[in-house]
């Protein structure tokens, strides 16, 4: 996670208020949570397409040898 400086409403000692300060922590959090949601979808998704991709050429396998070296 990228950490940042929070600037501006500051007052003239560029002090930053408590409350505004986590609020903005907060909505910076949630959309951080949101981009990595979505990114955890995505690598799902083509986790599941990678698997039964190779679920189907595991299958279509026809000459498939055992321990012994003979066909099955």
């Amino acid at each position: 996670m990228r950490v940042e400086k929070l600037r501006g409403a500051a007052d003239d000692t560029d002090l930053v208020p408590a409350g505004q300060y986590f609020a903005k922590l907060a909505r910076k959090l949630e959309d951080a949570n949101v981009r990595e949601t979505s990114m955890r979808t995505k690598l799902k998704a083509e986790d599941q397409r990678l698997e039964a991709s190779y679920r189907r050429a595991s299958a279509s396998r026809s000459n498939t040898f055992t321990s012994t070296g003979a066909l099955m």
